[in-house]
């Protein structure tokens, strides 16, 4: 960022605004006096070339015989510039105000003697007004020429003259033959540069004030428009570690600040649910590391009080279960917490039971059984599916007298797995609570066979990050797990 330019967007904004502007009301004004001076410049070289062509007309026609008198009209203006010289050079006759504008003024030069009876010619002369009162600035003015064939010896006599027209002075004698006449005639600029003028002075105005204006409603609507962003703003600097639950308002404009409102809630959201696992991390290992924790120490310390009288063997053994135990609970909270991908692949659940059941099956314990209703595919990750279904497993094993039965099956768009073991069952007060983290039932359905208390919430969060769920339904004796899980089309 540069130096000069300010840091505040809404101040940029409005300087950003009047630069722009002053650029192309500046282009604009250029382009338009430009536009307008050249239009009226060459209005005026058109009117000048008809007014020429009549004083050539009017030598034409009073050279037929009409006399001096058809030159009267043939200059229609008295502020006219005009010149007549003769082929030898000399003037003929000139406009008064042509010395007088330029009192070292020396006559133009005439027509080439080869050039033809139509011959024209657009060429330029600068005046030299010096000490004139009246007129000080040197300028340089189009002229526009002309010949004139057979013009009357009565229509050039006396050479010289100055006068305001082309008649003034004559005195209608002359024997001389015929003479060609080179006519003159300059672009009078007065109106373009008046009306240029006017369009200067007006733009002069105008241009600064709407610059002006564009700024100031520059500035208003940036700060309008920054008014919800400052809103956010003062939002997010409240929001702190004990006041996550804190959101900043969307504008009701469905803009780009109100997607940068919802995105910020969005991102406020996601926030706050990884502030609560890491916190329920914490808590939940706070408290459940520390039984097998102190139950480890309180064993060592024991033996090493009486090294001589302790069962090595057996307290290695009893510190390895302990030791065993800490790491199920730190694997399972640890999955708890992790972020994991939405699921890609597909997987067919009747093979993931098939290789849990014959995995099981050389194991002592109840007896497994499965029911498998032909393929049933999901979308989903083998790994996950795999863990869902060996927690389930080992929740029922725990449990069970004898048996344990394993089905899947499709219903609809789903897939239905149950475990269903022969065990004492869970009541229908606890059929939720079984899910939460670390529940403790009664003493039929303890912690005491060695799990971590985290088994059953980790399979229903696989299987609600499945798009599916996971529920305790009715059976006529011990528990019944079902899980629901979408079926890949």
């Amino acid at each position: 960022m540069s130096k000069w330019w300010p840091v505040s967007v809404r101040r940029g904004t409005a300087l950003a605004a009047v630069l722009l502007s002053a650029s192309v009301f500046a282009l604009g004004w250029f382009g338009m006096r430009e536009f307008v001076r050249l239009q009226l410049s060459h209005s005026a070289i058109a009117s000048t070339q008809q007014q020429l062509d009549r004083m050539a007309d009017a030598y034409r026609v009073a050279s037929l015989g009409a006399g001096p008198t058809a030159l009267t009209s043939a200059v229609s203006s008295g502020s006219a510039l005009f010149e007549v010289i003769s082929d030898s050079g000399r003037p003929v006759v000139a406009s008064k105000e042509l010395r007088q504008w330029d009192p070292q003024w020396t006559p133009l030069p005439p027509a080439p003697a080869s050039a033809p009876s139509d011959w024209k010619i657009s060429t330029t002369a600068t005046l030299r007004p010096g000490k004139h009162p009246d007129w000080r600035e040197y300028r340089t003015y189009t002229v526009l020429g002309r010949v004139v064939d057979d013009v009357s010896a009565d229509l050039i006599e006396p050479l010289g003259r100055e006068a305001t027209d082309l008649h003034t002075g004559l005195t209608g004698a002359g024997d001389a033959k015929p003479q060609r006449l080179t006519l003159y005639l300059f672009v009078i600029p007065w109106d373009t540069l008046r009306i240029v003028s006017t369009l200067d002075d007006t733009l002069t105005f105008f241009a600064p004030l709407a610059v002006l204006l564009t700024g100031l409603v520059a500035w208003f609507t940036a700060g309008r428009a920054l008014r919800p962003v400052e809103a956010i703003r003062r939002e997010l600097a409240e929001v702190s570690g004990s006041q996550l639950g804190r959101r900043v308002p969307v504008p009701r404009s469905r803009d780009e600040i109100a997607k940068l409102a919802e995105t910020t809630n969005t991102t406020l959201d996601r926030l706050e649910h990884a502030h609560d696992q890491q916190e329920r991390f914490v808590a939940d290992a706070s408290h459940e590391l520390r039984s097998p924790l102190a139950s480890l120490r309180a064993g060592l310390e024991v033996a090493l009080a009486h090294p001589d009288r302790a069962d090595w063997p057996e307290v290695a053994q009893r510190s390895l279960l302990d030791v065993q135990r800490l790491q199920r609970i730190t694997a399972d909270l640890l999955q708890l917490t992790a972020e994991v991908p939405a699921p890609t692949g597909h997987v067919d659940l009747a093979d993931v039971v098939a290789e849990q059941i014959a995995e099981r099956a050389l194991q002592p314990g109840p007896v497994f059984r499965s029911y498998v209703d032909g393929p049933a595919v999901v979308p989903g990750e083998p790994v996950q599916l795999e863990r869902l279904l060996r927690n389930l497993l080992d929740n029922a094993a725990r449990h069970a007298e004898s048996s344990i039965t394993v089905s899947v099956g499709a219903s609809g768009g789903e897939v239905v797995l149950e475990v269903l073991d022969d065990g004492p069952g869970i009541a229908v007060a606890d059929r939720e609570r079984v899910f939460d983290r670390f529940a403790r039932l009664d003493d039929a359905r303890a912690r005491d066979a060695g799990g971590s208390g985290l088994g059953l919430t980790l399979a229903r969060d696989i299987a609600v990050r499945h798009g599916g769920s996971l529920r305790v339904e009715d059976s006529p004796r011990g528990a019944r797990l079902v899980a629901r899980l979408p079926r890949s089309s």
